[in-house]
């Protein structure tokens, strides 16, 4: 048992560490990316938006690509369809905007990637040199182009949005808000730190940079593009940054199917793309601190229930006041959905070491081919 409370307390207080870290991260990372941010210009440019379903949120995402306060942009729709409702909605949207705006079929299926896919031809038909790209299910706030130019400075190649999720409406969306809002502290914190990953939701970048990179061709390869497009920048010199105003993801009702499967994916990717810090991720989960605090507890007099409890507890209300801080949204849900979400979380962690197998856009494909350059 000594041996076993050792263990874990080193675990607690390596998953506290953790877990303050990305509390602390999360706070000032906009204080010192708003010191650190050198861009001024505001150049033309040229929005993209690929569509393909009427997700949750969808009408008051994409209305807000035409409420921008920039002084010259425009807005291409980039759909692999020629008719569907998504696209019947933003030619409504559309022709009671007066910002430049055209929908650009893109049926090529070149790339791994179904979003890369309609992104090409918007990507090879845009007026602009600099372009932003804006998943389907993010809302924009009026200034949000604005924000992400102000950390487009000298030595960026690319600037991303962390997403933050907004008005779920299920249980299950309530999870996955909380998973979605964990990870936004993880990448703010990394931010924090002078880190700067691909994350596809929200990207901005120059289509000549892009083209230095070796163009979309050289990031076809994986199912991954926001990792690989950042990866390129970095080839040639050019750093990603984040943002320092996070965007609105619209999560709406949601399955529990849904969640696990999405997160069971993006686990078997991580594994595969970051082998060292992968196996170290449920030191950022409450429940495996709460069991390590209940083999701990002996060594503060406690039992072992009192262990789990207080860790388990502690958590959450740190967290949740933590999120009010942020003026993140709170369910009355949330203590339900907390537990849930380690749940999801260390269930898909658990079935990454035993598959490679990924589903994407209906296809089941194996993450080492869908991962690897060509001629790896």
């Amino acid at each position: 048992m000594t041996i076993l409370s050792v263990l874990g307390a080193i675990w607690w207080i390596a998953g506290f560490v953790t877990f303050a870290a990305s509390l602390v991260g999360a706070l000032v990372q906009p204080l010192i990316r708003r010191r650190t941010t050198t861009g001024a210009a505001l150049p033309p440019v040229s929005l993209i938006v690929p569509v393909k379903l009427v997700n949750p949120g969808f009408l008051r995402a994409q209305r807000s690509v035409f409420q921008q306060d920039y002084p010259g942009y425009e807005v291409l729709v980039g759909t692999a369809e020629t008719e569907s409702p998504a696209l019947a909605i933003m030619r409504e949207l559309a022709g009671h905007s007066a910002i430049p705006n055209r929908i650009v079929h893109s049926p090529t299926t070149a790339a791994v990637s179904p979003k890369l896919n309609t992104l090409t031809a918007p990507l090879e038909t845009a007026a602009h040199d600099v372009v932003v790209t804006k998943d389907s299910n993010i809302s924009f706030g009026p200034t949000t182009l604005r924000d992400l130019m102000r950390s487009f400075g000298p030595g960026v190649g690319m600037v991303c949005a962390v997403p933050v999720a907004v008005r779920p409406e299920t249980l299950a969306g309530v999870i996955e808000a909380i998973l979605i809002n964990r990870d936004a502290r993880l990448l703010l914190t990394a931010s924090a730190l002078g880190k700067g990953f691909g994350i596809g939701k929200v990207m901005l970048f120059r289509r000549s940079d892009l083209a230095k990179a070796g163009g979309i061709a050289a990031m076809s390869y994986t199912i991954a593009e926001d990792s690989a497009l950042s990866k390129g920048f970095a080839a040639i010199g050019l750093k990603t940054v984040f943002s320092d105003r996070t965007v609105d993801q619209e999560i709406g009702a949601r399955s529990l199917r849904d969640v696990y499967a999405r997160q069971a994916r993006w686990a078997a990717i991580r594994r595969a793309e970051e082998p060292v810090s992968f196996p170290l991720e449920p030191l950022a989960c409450p429940i495996p601190a709460a069991i390590a605090g209940a083999l701990a507890a002996p060594l503060l007099g406690l039992g072992g229930i009192a262990g789990f409890g207080l860790t388990l507890g502690g958590w959450l209300v740190i967290e949740l006041v933590v999120t009010a801080v942020k003026r993140w949204e709170i369910s009355p849900w949330h203590p339900i959905a907390f537990l849930g979400r380690d749940l999801v979380l260390l269930g898909a962690w658990a079935a990454a070491w035993t598959t490679r197998e990924v589903t994407w856009a209906g296809r089941k494909q194996d993450v080492r081919d869908v991962l690897r350059k060509p001629g790896a």
